[in-house]
């Protein structure tokens, strides 16, 4: 107390106990203020902690739903197999958008036998060679093994000069991709960078398939121009097919050009970039490592969209995959020609589901179906 509070205190003694009076709430206001705002501080710093845990652990579909929805699946039918049906081996098919679509597993009709396998989509829309690596990579290391695994080559997409470190966006990746990512990486440290930022603030850089995954996308944007039809709709093992109730010429076309933009430019000056290789070895050398039966593979293309390719660069994609074919023992299917009718696709390369079932029924019996019978031939 100072000397003036104290003269005060003596002269006027019921004043000093009113002042107190009126100090104290104002006082007790400011710690309650300052309590709330640091017990606000340590809830949202708890609940960041908490997601960035979550989506490296439990919820990976939380971050990439459309990959690790099917990877669960996919666990979940190896984990029956394994309890009720040993003896039927395990097809992984790894790809992009054009299986997730066009080949149905079901569809490939390989029987149900004590000794016929399982195949299931575990693909992803967008996977580059680069991202097949990756997402075969996160299987393999999620304790499933599958006996047979079909690999989708996309033509154009060979040329794709990169960087990669842009074709695969960071909040998507969890820390054990990274590693996994870094030999394709013209700049290894970006994607660690990015990867933190988007871990610091995954609220908001999640906030899209976080919505999605709880069922709440409607009510906030994109709104019903979401992507979790990618994966929300699949079916038992991982087919995401497209049956529009109409799909007249004028929409295939405008779909078509966006296609033709999207990959003519590829074609006009094609070269396998060494990256891409280097994906591509890499998947079949550790198939091999592990144990398991690769094939190459190659999706219907309409007869526009395979008018795009120049002469000379259909002949240099037969002699690439050729060249990995005679390398690491691997059959090629190449399926680009069967499919004559325009109105089978969406856009020229992606099947819709009438088009995909019938694709699905030949390539199981000429292809897939000779081809894991030679296997079990073998042994």
């Amino acid at each position: 107390m100072t000397a003036a509070a104290l003269v005060r205190s003596v002269v006027h003694p019921w004043s000093a106990g009113r002042t107190s009076a009126r100090r104290a709430p104002a006082a007790t206001g400011r710690r309650r203020a300052r309590a709330a705002v640091l017990t606000a501080v340590v809830a949202v710093g708890i609940a960041h902690v908490w997601l960035a845990v979550v989506v490296e652990t439990s919820r990976p579909e939380w971050r990439d739903p459309e990959y690790f929805h099917r990877q669960k699946r996919l666990t979940a039918v190896a984990r029956w197999r394994d309890m009720n049906a040993p003896t039927r081996p395990l097809i992984a098919i790894i790809g992009g958008s054009r299986p997730q679509m066009g080949l149905s597993p079901e569809g490939l009709e390989l029987g149900t036998g004590p000794t016929d396998p399982f195949p299931f989509d575990c693909v992803q829309s967008g996977a580059i060679p680069v991202g097949e690596r990756l997402n075969l990579a996160r299987l393999l290391a999620s304790g499933v093994a599958p006996e047979y695994v079909l690999i989708e080559v996309l033509p154009p997409v060979l040329a794709d000069p990169g960087p990669m470190e842009y074709r695969i966006p960071a909040p998507r990746l969890g820390y054990a991709d990274l590693a996994r990512l870094r030999p394709y990486h013209s700049d290894p440290g970006k994607i660690p960078r990015e990867w933190a930022r988007a871990r610091v603030k995954s609220w908001y850089t999640l906030r899209v398939p976080l919505l999605a995954n709880w069922g709440c996308a409607d009510l906030f944007p994109p709104g019903p121009n979401r992507s979790d039809a990618l994966w929300a709709d699949m079916r038992l093992f991982g087919w995401s097919p497209f049956y529009p109730a109409d799909w007249p010429a004028a929409r295939r076309a405008v779909a078509l050009d966006v296609a033709r933009k999207t990959y003519s430019w590829l074609l006009a000056d094609f070269r396998v970039t060494p990256v891409n290789d280097r994906a591509y070895r890499d998947m079949l050398g550790e198939c091999r490592a592990r144990g398991a039966r690769a094939a190459l593979f190659l999706m219907p293309e309409s007869p526009t969209f395979r008018g795009w390719y120049p002469p000379a660069v259909r002949g240099q994609i037969t002699a690439y995959l050729a060249g990995l074919s005679r390398e690491f023992g691997v059959p090629v299917f190449d399926a680009s020609g069967w499919v004559d009718d325009e109105a089978a696709f969406m856009d020229g390369h992606h099947l819709l589901g009438p088009g995909a079932e019938a694709f699905s029924k030949r390539f199981g019996r000429e292809c897939v179906g000779p081809w894991v019978k030679s296997v079990k031939n073998e042994k």
